[in-house]
């Protein structure tokens, strides 16, 4: 840097899927589901979408991870996961997501319902509202508890946002 300057140093982004996971990539303006009774054992990837329609109906056996990246313009249900959920890159979506942890990266305007165990955490991201995840039909509503998860407890409104560490409200969210 000249002038005494800082160099601007990207953003590093460990938020990645494994290799070999399972997932919906690469489409557009594709409706894609994955059905109830489908066994989720391990981690999920839904990335490189632009104006699809996602549903995850299938209830999380294990401690698997759901990865949501590159998303443009697209709307995600999934039934609640027994691991955590990491968004990361996605643009002017609709997220309905459950978890014990939620992690978004380098997003905006995204809505998320969220139904969280622990304060759902954004780094890098603008122009997020958040909501409580939708009441659940009677069928599915047992997804709780096949993820693990207490649907009286749902931390979805204490986000918090790492780079605004001072005690009044982030403009993030």
């Amino acid at each position: 840097p000249t002038g005494g300057g800082v160099a601007h140093v990207p953003k590093a982004d460990a938020f990645q899927a494994p290799a070999g996971c399972q997932g919906f990539r690469g489409q557009s303006g594709a409706t894609l589901i994955r059905p109830s009774g489908e066994v989720m054992a391990g981690d999920f990837a839904v990335e490189d979408l632009s104006d699809c329609e996602v549903r995850l109906l299938s209830a999380s056996t294990a401690s698997s991870v759901l990865w949501i990246r590159g998303l443009k313009r697209c709307t995600v249900f999934a039934l609640p996961v027994k691991g955590s959920i990491y968004v990361t890159a996605c643009e002017d979506c609709t997220l309905y997501l459950g978890s014990r942890q939620l992690r978004m990266h380098t997003s905006s305007r995204v809505d998320f319902y969220v139904h969280a165990s622990s304060h759902p955490i954004i780094e890098h991201c603008s122009a997020l509202r958040f909501a409580p995840y939708p009441t659940l039909p009677p069928r599915l509503a047992p997804s709780f508890e096949a993820a693990g998860i207490s649907p009286e407890h749902n931390q979805w409104q204490l986000v918090d946002d790492f780079d605004w560490l001072k005690a009044t409200h982030s403009p993030n969210w």
